[in-house]
């Protein structure tokens, strides 16, 4: 398939910067779309199995997310080095600030996650959401201020560190809508086939996947109609990646859709799987080529720094580590708030069927021990042989 971001004499840099972008796109879209929904359900106080889910696995994925966000970020350094340093200079405290929000996201997270007071945990989890979606309009000010080298200087003179302009809404929503859809994948995997409410789950997040493609599909023709020309035209010379992400999108689509009326089940997820990742690896490309014309000059000691060796055996040490500690959380115990949020839903069945229970044992006994009074109470029987 052609490459539309080759000729750029940026080496390997642009293509591991896609790859990993778009591994940090799915772990950070599951952190910001499940403390949205996570957030939603905690004010709803009702039995979520999808909610319960995410509050468990909502810590370990942050920490995956920022530590995949390691690799896009360096690389992105390399490959745009004026435009990334100006624009973070220009955004001043106002940039720095998404460390603290990280930070106050990630001990919310576990917050929410240990409590079993609910006012707490709803003030946690929306906390965390907040801090999430700030950092999420953090990042699409700073990427739309990277391209605006016009506005620069102004901004400069006035001192102003917020940049406001009419594509920062479109397109922060645009990639929200694409993290509910990231959000439905994952999760449909951690629910799972077991319980009986596994099929209500597995349709509410093929709704949220619906939901969120069609979302993210018409704000991204919105956010298409207001590049720039050069933007255009990179975009139009990626059109083989376009057609990958539309063929993802419709696969996906598709295979919801049968989840939602009840067929399929794990094929069906393994088909929406498959179509996610295309369309985030098609959707990756196409942003960058968007952007390719805003290219610096790379630094020829950076080209030419090499360490291929030790960045293969970095991901494999990284990969691997990763997928162990994912076994150690799948293998450890359910927290106890998560108990006890799935069990409230049969909790009153259980109550009854105790009771009910407990009562017929308690005739029982009671009938026994009757028994024993009678029989203990009641006068010898006489024999009815003569004597002698």
């Amino acid at each position: 398939m052609p490459w539309p971001l080759s000729g750029t004499g940026t080496g390997p840099y642009l293509a591991l910067y896609v790859a990993t972008l778009a591994l940090h796109a799915a772990l950070i879209g599951y952190v910001l779309a499940g403390a949205g929904y996570a957030a939603i359900a905690a004010l709803r106080r009702r039995p979520d199995p999808i909610a319960a889910a995410a509050r468990d696995w909502l810590p370990f994925y942050l920490g995956a997310a920022i530590t995949a966000g390691v690799a896009p970020l360096l690389f992105v350094q390399i490959l745009y080095q004026e435009r990334i340093y100006t624009a973070q200079l220009l955004m001043g405290p106002r940039w720095f600030a998404v460390i603290p929000a990280l930070v106050v996201g990630f001990y919310a997270l576990y917050l929410h996650k240990a409590t079993a007071r609910p006012r707490i945990g709803l003030a946690a989890i929306a906390t965390a959401a907040g801090c999430f979606a700030f950092v999420a309009y953090s990042w699409t000010e700073h990427h739309l201020l990277m391209l605006a080298d016009d506005r620069w200087h102004a901004m400069y003179a006035a001192r102003d560190h917020l940049y406001t302009t009419g594509a920062l809404v479109p397109r922060l929503a645009m990639w929200v809508c694409a993290a509910v859809a990231s959000f439905a994948v994952i999760a449909a995997w951690q629910v799972g086939d077991a319980g009986a409410g596994a099929g209500r789950s597995r349709r509410v997040l093929a709704v949220l996947a619906l939901i969120g493609i069609a979302g993210s599909t018409v704000l991204a023709l919105v956010v298409r109609g207001m590049l720039a020309p050069p933007a255009r035209a990179g975009a139009d010379a990626a059109t083989p990646w376009l057609v990958v992400l539309i063929a993802g999108r419709v696969a996906e689509a598709a295979a919801w859709i049968a989840i939602l009326v009840g067929r399929g089940r794990r094929t069906a997820l393994a088909v929406v799987t498959a179509g996610a990742v295309a369309a985030l690896v098609g959707g990756a490309v196409l942003r960058e080529a968007a952007r390719i014309y805003a290219l610096g000059a790379p630094s020829p000691a950076a080209v030419q720094a090499g360490g291929a060796v030790v960045f293969v055996i970095a991901v494999v040490g990284v990969t691997a580590a990763i997928a162990w500690i994912a076994r150690l959380v799948r293998q450890a115990p359910r927290s106890p708030t998560a108990t006890v949020a799935e069990g409230k839903s049969e909790a009153g069945t259980e109550i009854e069927t105790d009771s009910e229970t407990d009562s017929d044992s308690d005739s029982e006994t009671d009938s026994d021990s009757d028994s024993e009074t009678e029989t203990a109470t009641r006068p010898p029987a006489e024999d009815p042989r003569p004597p002698g």
